[in-house]
């Protein structure tokens, strides 16, 4: 397949074969960026490894694969469509198959099948779903007013805290209900949640955002800000491509589910280099009380995760069922996914975080850009900024300079004093 745009080409030796070809078929009839839609199939695979797990080493207690997205993008931006089409092709199939067992259960038969699918759940609904077996795929739209309306809403404010609280070790304390005497502990089968906002001031505003840094919400999310996108001609996948993504899910199903996967040696050196990087990164920020720090931590978790994902993506093919040990590839790809997100998207929340209008500046991504690495030119600057150009990063850093925020080398590198 022909590569389309720099996205395409940035994740091409990222993401296994099969992902990226679905990711660049679903980027022909979907308006949403790529990296959108690569993150939002990351949601629709744990639906199909219901009741896998994944540990450190072999022979741990691993934990279910659960996979959060926040999609964050202006109105008109293709924020839903990404999850919906995707649903369409690589879970409706799945959905079909409990609809076949319900109607073929006999009328005084009494049968709970699992959800598929969570549209705007509560808290009750989820725990039921979760009861039945479920690893459903959740979506959440318009998350910004439905956060929003959680502080006054008991309702969704218990779903919120469910997320949260499933989220690290993929269990659920049961709430006494009427026809229960005790609450019970829960483990969930696997999850993917998809939620979008639009932002701005009558949506997920800025200060919004604060304050789900600050409480430790947008931890566990893949935060991924959606930008400009030509609006496709087509809007439907050839009969054979649809074929060919449903074969992919069933075949991802099938080898995954209920199975106990593990880092292998060689994957577990790639994780322990991750973790050693995560932990300065944590403590720098634990020193200056960034609230951010715990995103950092998460990361840890969701490596394992995404490794586990790639795994299976990578073997569908392969008749072993025992192939459960993940290995150098399947880890160094998850790390490197991660690390591209935080470069291209994960340190956005902190610019919009504190923008007034929800619009960071050029100085305002100029001054990230210089935290996050010094030494930087001018060419560096406007090579890493889209949408900057020489005379304005020239003129900004004149001004920083002046300001005594950034200090000039004799080599003409920047650096933040």
């Amino acid at each position: 397949m022909q590569m389309k745009n720099e996205d395409v080409a940035s994740l091409h030796g990222i993401l296994p074969t099969n992902i990226l070809n679905i990711a660049i078929e679903f980027d022909q009839i979907i308006h949403a960026n790529f990296d959108s839609i690569v993150v939002s199939l990351l949601c629709l695979l744990p639906p199909l490894c219901a009741g896998a797990t994944v540990s450190q080493t072999k022979g741990a207690v691993g934990r279910p694969i659960i996979i959060y997205m926040m999609l964050l993008a202006p109105s008109g931006v293709g924020k839903t469509s990404v999850a919906s089409v995707g649903r369409k092709y690589m879970l409706n199939w799945l959905d079909d198959e409990y609809k076949k067992l319900e109607k073929a259960s006999k009328n005084d038969e009494i049968r709970i099948l699992p959800d598929v699918f969570l549209d705007g759940a509560s808290a009750e609904g989820l725990e039921a779903s979760f009861v039945a077996g479920s690893s459903p795929h959740a979506m959440t739209d318009e998350f910004g007013k439905f956060a929003n309306t959680a502080k006054s809403d008991s309702i969704k404010a218990s779903y919120l805290r469910m997320l949260m609280q499933i989220f690290d070790s993929g269990t659920l304390v049961t709430r006494k209900l009427k026809d229960s005497k005790r609450s019970k502990l829960l483990v969930v089968n696997g999850m993917g949640l998809f939620t979008a906002s639009t932002i701005g001031q009558s949506n997920l505003t800025p200060a919004d955002m604060r304050n789900m840094i600050s409480d430790g919400f947008i931890n566990r999310f893949l935060v991924i800000f959606g930008r400009y996108k030509r609006i496709p001609l087509r809007q439907e996948l050839s009969t054979a491509e649809a074929e060919n993504i449903e074969s992919f899910a069933r075949k991802f199903n099938e080898f995954s589910k209920k199975k106990a996967f593990y880092l292998g040696v060689d994957a577990y050196k790639i994780y322990k280099n991750y973790h050693d990087n995560i932990n300065e990164k944590y403590y720098a920020k634990y020193l200056v009380q960034d609230d951010t720090a715990g995103m950092e931590v998460r990361l840890l978790t969701i490596s394992q995760r995404i490794a586990m994902l790639f795994h299976v993506c990578s073997n569908v093919e392969n008749d072993d069922p025992n192939n459960v040990e993940i290995g150098e590839d399947a880890m160094n790809r998850a790390v490197k996914l991660l690390e591209y997100l935080d470069k291209n998207h994960f340190d956005q929340i902190l610019l919009y975080a504190s923008s007034k209008d929800g619009r960071p500046t050029m100085e305002d991504r100029v001054k990230r850009e210089l935290e996050k690495k010094s030494n930087l030119s001018v060419r560096d600057l406007v090579r890493n900024l889209s949408g900057s150009n020489t005379s304005q990063i020239r003129t900004i850093m004149e001004r920083l300079v002046k300001a005594d925020w950034a200090v000039q080398e004799e080599n003409h590198l920047f650096r933040k004093k």
